[in-house]
């Protein structure tokens, strides 16, 4: 009885020890089957991130708050578009997008009105020499500098340059400054990473952030010119940003902020900085002589590559010469209108400023070999290089044309009238010869009008195919006239009247025939 009674507890016990077992390994099981949360990690810092700051930080000490004093010499357009910081602004060159706008320029409401503006410049010689914009000194009463220290000097200017819109300024300090590094701005490519650095608002030591987002943006505004050949970055620039540091990741500077497109005149996500390989070769120069010398030839050309141009030339590249003035270098050597200037020295010549940028930095009296395409046709031939302020200084006309010499003419194909150049034109207008045809009239939306052949030109020449043929005649230009055919693309070579300088210039045009 004893014997039964232990085996049930036996029994009973080892029943409740098998179930707690199972019981636990259910349990267990079940929280096995369940995921876990990962326990969150601070992450190391971003590389480009520590390279921002670490850029930001080395650069500046070098770079400087400008305000400047000057004295309004002429009334100001109220609400129009103006001069820099927001402090005062002053009217600006005729745009007619009135989306371009150069920071730093100065303003007030009367004639001799004191007003004030600010830029940026930084340092570029430790003895106090800084490198800012043009427009932000111009005209300045008074410059003061102000340092990462807080402390304010008395700038003077030591050059300055309007094509370029550069100046170089110095301050006295009695020691040695920080000075920030120029860099090659020629391999920079669309993409890289950049810093600007300045005094937007007159916010000291604003750093943004952005990328090179085009390269070589030329004729951007009514205040650039063909020195001006601008990086285009996406880094956030506004008034008083001008003359500051576009800066690489290298922390070198490759580019000197200088104006943005804007409906607004503040940031729009397209800012334009001058290359450092320019402000290079300007700085040079200014420190070293207070000005700036620029070799010339004495020619015009076609600034833009017009694809349309080049085929009718029967080129892949070049410049074409539109005019040449008279007694200057290029016409002593013989070049002429209509020739393709495809190399200066070996080096090519494939854009308007390219060759204005090597002729620029001829020393003067420099003999270059220049090789042309002429009717089809390669030659070299020899150009001195001459001071090209005094080119521009000669050049003067007291002819212009008057459309009431308009007559009714013939009508060609490619929407425009012309009639013959009399011997009255030609002593009213002192043309040289009475060859050409006048155009008399244009038609609206015509492949002419589109091109910019417009009432009062004349027309010289005409090439096709790589074949010119002077026009001396109405009978030359129905001749060649009758010859075009659809899709054919034809370059004109015409005299035309500048209203603006009042000179009498040459022009050449392309028109593809519909």
């Amino acid at each position: 009885m004893n014997n039964r009674r232990l085996l049930y507890l036996i029994l009973i016990g080892a029943t409740l020890s098998i179930g707690v077992m199972i019981g636990t390994i259910v349990s267990g099981g079940a929280k096995a089957g369940e995921q876990k949360a990962a326990p969150l990690i601070i992450p190391d810092p971003v590389a480009l991130s520590n390279a921002f700051s670490q850029i930001a930080a080395q650069l500046d000490p070098a770079v400087v708050n400008i305000n400047t004093e000057s004295l309004v010499d002429q009334p100001v357009r109220r609400g129009g578009r103006g001069g820099g910081g927001g402090r005062g602004q002053q009217q600006q060159p005729s745009d007619p997008f009135g989306l371009f706008d150069f920071f730093g320029g100065n303003g007030g409401d009367a004639p001799s009105e004191k007003a004030t503006s600010v830029g940026t410049g930084f340092i570029v010689d430790k003895a106090g020499f800084i490198l800012t914009n043009q427009h932000v000194v111009d005209k300045a009463t008074k410059i003061k500098v102000r340092l990462d220290d807080k402390n304010e000097y008395v700038a003077k200017v030591i050059g300055s340059d309007t094509d370029t819109d550069l100046a170089v300024i110095k301050i006295e300090v009695g020691h040695d400054l920080p000075t920030a590094k120029l860099g090659n701005s020629d391999p920079v490519k669309v993409g890289d990473w950049v810093l600007a650095i300045g005094s937007p608002f007159n916010f000291d030591h604003t750093v943004t952030a952005g990328i090179v987002s085009a390269k070589g943006r030329e004729n951007l505004g009514s205040g650039s010119n063909g020195f001006q050949s601008f990086i285009q970055t996406d880094a956030a620039i506004n008034p008083g940003n001008s003359g500051g540091p576009l800066v690489n990741m290298a922390g070198e500077v490759i580019g000197i902020n200088t104006a943005i497109i804007s409906e607004t005149r503040s940031f729009a996500g397209l800012g334009f900085a001058l290359p450092s390989n320019t402000a290079i070769k300007i700085y040079n120069q200014l420190v070293q002589n207070g000005k700036v010398t620029r070799g010339g030839i004495g020619i015009t050309y076609v600034s833009e590559t017009d694809q349309t141009l080049m085929r009718a030339f029967g080129v892949k590249e070049g410049v074409v010469i539109q005019d040449v003035t008279p007694g200057k270098p290029a016409a002593k050597a013989g070049l002429r209108p209509g020739d393709i200037i495809l190399e200066i020295d070996g080096k090519k010549t494939a854009t308007g400023s390219a060759l204005l940028d090597i002729v620029a930095s001829q020393t003067i009296g420099k003999t270059v070999q220049v090789k042309v395409n002429r009717d089809g046709k390669e030659m070299t031939i020899p150009v001195v290089i001459e001071d090209r302020n005094n080119i521009l200084g000669d050049e003067t006309t007291n002819r212009s044309l008057n459309r009431d010499d308009q007559t009714p003419g013939a009508e060609a194909s490619l929407g425009l009238r012309v009639a013959p150049v009399t011997a009255d034109m030609q002593r009213r207008f002192g043309l040289d010869s009475a060859d050409g045809v006048f155009i008399t009239a244009v038609d609206r939306d015509s492949p002419a009008e589109e091109a910019g052949l417009g009432e009062g030109m004349i027309i010289l020449r005409m090439t096709t195919g790589g074949k010119a043929l002077d026009i001396k005649s109405m009978e030359d230009f129905r001749r060649l006239e009758k010859t075009l055919k659809s899709g054919m693309d034809v370059a004109f070579m015409v005299m035309y009247p500048d209203p603006r300088t009042n000179q009498y210039k040459r022009r050449v045009v392309a028109i593809q025939v519909p």
